[in-house]
């Protein structure tokens, strides 16, 4: 117990003593200009249904936020993977249901969302770890052998959780579980430093 708590003061003493500031360095890409009137390329949207299956009833799963993306580049298109937020009526934080979109675009100016999520709870082993607060937070990476392997945060709105996916499209998806097993405070420590990286 004494060391645990040791080692996690070590990560925050590390993580506050060296944060994230904008330093230039020669494998740094930029220096990045915003467009003038410059709007966000994928936003809010009321016009997209999904039959949700854990509720088994059709919501606009994208009508309140839509943050956190993650992007790569599939056959010379750039795929955008985004968390979105149905509106529920409540604004707390953590008190919606999130799900993972996908917008694809040839130029890197327009895009072109697909009109249900790729990724969201559903009705399979990772139920207890996804419901009610869904699939959060994509960061996305691509194997040697094409294989694309998508770490996410699973929220059931008691304990928030990292966990993995994989997927040869990027449309369909196996879900493999926690990052790491060993118990909930462990994945709470590496889902927090997941967040600051």
């Amino acid at each position: 117990m004494k060391i645990g708590k040791i080692i996690l003061l070590l990560i925050i003493s590390f993580i506050i003593a060296f944060p994230a500031v904008s330093q230039e360095k020669p494998w740094m890409l930029g220096p990045f200009e915003r467009a003038e009137n410059q709007k966000p390329i994928i936003e809010p949207t009321d016009q997209s249904t999904f039959d949700d299956p854990m509720t088994g009833k059709t919501v606009k799963w994208e009508s309140m936020a839509t943050f956190n993306p993650a992007a790569i580049v599939k056959d010379g298109k750039i795929h955008v993977l985004y968390r979105a937020e149905e509106k529920l009526g409540e604004q707390e934080i953590g008190g919606h249901t999130s799900r993972i979109g996908l917008a694809v675009s040839e130029d890197g100016k327009k895009y072109s969302r697909k009109e249900s999520p790729i990724f969201y709870p559903d009705n399979d082993e990772q139920k207890q770890f996804e419901w009610t607060g869904g699939t959060e937070d994509p960061r996305i990476v691509e194997t040697s052998e094409g294989t694309y392997v998508l770490t996410y945060t699973q929220w059931n709105r008691e304990y928030p959780r990292l966990a993995v996916a994989t997927s040869k499209d990027l449309r369909t998806w196996k879900k493999h579980g926690l990052f790491l097993k060993p118990g909930r405070k462990v994945n709470i420590i590496m889902w927090r430093l997941s967040r600051e990286l």
